[in-house]
């Protein structure tokens, strides 16, 4: 880089002209050096009509360089360009601004073109700041459908939990069936048990849910559902064919986790028992013996994961082995105990373990 200092400001500017591309690339390096506000009308001025890359790219280096309120206001004007790369880059030096850069991005909010409100958006979900939360919440107010489901979005990637109750309200209000997934699928997200209480007020039950959403009806249920509503589980498996068996037994696992060794009915088990007797893969039988494991009852439950220790499939074994160290039966504990002495296969031996 020149010494800028000792060449005139109106000199560089009109050098960004100069029909030799190493010329321009000097003089808009040494504005940036400048760092004079004086320096970036020009400089945006020049990006119009700036047929180089290097050139360009150059610019915004030295814009970025000018810490100056004026080059914010510039970038957030860029962001309705229709050169794709002039509205990335100045998307990147915003993003790169950080907080500072949210008052100029929250004017933009206002603008009429609705397209223009999504860039906003993506340039806050680049900047980790409570400065952009305002953008957020003019976003959630937005009557342009497409602009609020990339607030949900951004909102749910970013785990903004604050919002929660403000994504609740999409979600039992909406009537799109995109907006309504999108409210879904956030509340997944960042949603509560208190949201499960909501998604039970649009859907009731899981005959209620479109198929679309069936899978995140689950998925809460596994989630946020409450200890009482087991049998819930049952009924999706008892109702829905096997599409839906394995978003449920990873639902129940989950649910599990939460709740503890919940008892179940003995329709529920012995649905949960043929399962395993069916064609299924036996990846799937290892996760659902080992679910059966945490369940606090029938007794049952515990003879038949004895009775699959004698499988000669070594999967199902595991899953067992599994099964019976969730239950925490004493009597099926001494058991796998005593097996472990004299078990040969270094997997199975690995899997008994400490019990």
């Amino acid at each position: 880089m020149r010494d800028s200092t000792n060449m005139n400001i109106q000199t560089l500017i009109a050098n960004l002209a100069l029909e030799n591309e190493a010329d321009r690339i000097d003089a808009a390096e040494d504005l940036g050096y400048a760092g004079t506000a004086e320096a970036v009308a020009p400089l945006v001025d020049r990006l119009a009509v700036e047929q180089s890359r290097k050139v360009r790219e150059t610019i915004f280096l030295a814009l970025e360089r000018i810490d100056r309120p004026e080059v914010r206001i510039q970038m957030a004007i860029m962001l309705d360009s229709d050169d794709a790369f002039l509205r990335n880059q100045a998307v990147g030096l915003l993003q790169r601004k950080g907080a500072s850069a949210a008052p100029v991005l929250l004017a933009r909010m206002d603008d009429p073109d609705p397209d223009v409100r999504k860039f906003v958006l993506d340039t806050a979900a680049g900047i980790s700041s409570p400065e952009v939360e305002p953008i957020y919440e003019a976003a959630m107010r937005d009557q342009d459908i497409n602009v609020l489901i990339a607030a949900l979005e951004h909102l749910g990637e970013q785990r903004k939990v604050r919002f929660k109750s403000a994504v609740e309200q999409v979600f039992l209000t909406a009537t799109q069936p995109m907006l309504v997934c999108a409210a879904f699928a956030t509340l997944l997200q960042i949603g509560d048990v208190g949201s499960w209480q909501c998604i039970r007020q649009r859907y009731p039950a899981a005959v209620n849910v479109p198929n679309w959403e069936l899978g995140w009806w689950i998925r809460a249920l596994g989630d946020f559902g409450l200890a009482g509503e087991i049998e819930a589980f049952y009924e999706i498996l008892q109702r829905h064919d096997g599409n839906v068996a394995s978003d449920t037994i990873d639902a129940l696992e989950r649910f599990q986790l939460r709740h503890g060794h919940v008892h179940v009915s003995e329709e529920f088990w012995q649905l949960l028992r043929e399962m395993t007797r069916t064609s299924r893969a036996a990846e799937d039988k290892l996760q659902l013996l080992r679910v059966l494991g945490g369940f606090g009852g029938p007794p049952a439950i515990g003879d038949y994961l004895a009775s699959m220790l004698e499988q000669s499939d070594r999967l199902l074994r595991l899953g067992a082995i599994e099964g019976i160290k969730r239950l925490g039966r004493p009597d099926l504990l001494a058991r796998l105990r005593e097996w472990r002495n004299v078990e040969t296969d270094a997997e199975i031996a690995e899997a008994l373990g400490p019990c």
